[in-house]
């Protein structure tokens, strides 16, 4: 099969994470490059409205060199999933910026935008969005005992913010890659059946 990378995408709580490691798996050739947020959380830096400068900077350096190295899998042929991308820096950047003036956003969307430009910056071949509403993504955190304090997120409005940010992202800032929309209410074989279905297109 050809080489892709498919970012996995949604709320806190929306089973990308879960359905990735399933996807490994059953897919041949297929890698997961975990979540930055979750990285950082096992190396001791604060996360979110907690987060400090120096932490926002390692997240850059970290969202440039999985792009790189997810770059160089695709080419030997790997399929490439990244639990989440800049579209979800950028989504929680602009939502804790609205809720508490969170300054994150000026150093994510500006290096965001120099790469786009200056043609650094490693697209996916895909995007798959894990749909679930606000309330649900609530829910789910509350209910996972395993999730990690620091990477919680229960405030409603940055949720929907998050969710507003998105659909900006996905149909202004990066319109030309393609984008699965994926309800991920359903329960989870549903999911996994249907997210291996897309892969398999895009593979083929």
């Amino acid at each position: 099969m050809p080489g892709k990378i498919v970012v996995f995408e949604g709320l806190p709580g929306c089973g990308k994470s879960s359905i990735a490691r399933e996807v490994v798996k059953r897919v041949e050739n297929c890698v997961i490059m975990p979540e930055v947020s979750e990285l950082a959380a096992t190396k001791g830096f604060e996360v979110a409205d907690r987060a400090s400068i120096g932490t926002e900077t390692w997240f850059l350096t970290q969202y440039y060199t999985r792009g790189t190295e997810a770059k160089r899998l695709r080419e030997e042929g790997k399929i490439v999933i990244e639990d989440r991308n800049y579209a979800s820096s950028l989504a929680f950047g602009f939502a804790n910026f609205v809720a508490s003036n969170n300054p994150s956003l000026f150093m994510h969307f500006p290096s965001y935008i120099v790469n786009k430009t200056v043609g650094t910056l490693v697209k996916p071949d895909a995007y798959i969005f894990f749909k679930i509403p606000v309330s649900e993504s609530v829910k789910r955190q509350d209910s996972r005992e395993e999730m990690r304090e620091e990477l919680r997120t229960s405030d409603i409005n940055v949720l929907r913010d998050c969710a507003r940010f998105y659909r900006v992202f996905f149909t202004i800032l990066e319109p030309e890659v393609p984008l699965h929309e994926v309800d991920a209410t359903r329960p989870k074989e549903s999911v996994l059946e249907e997210v291996l279905r897309i892969l398999e297109e895009l593979t083929n």
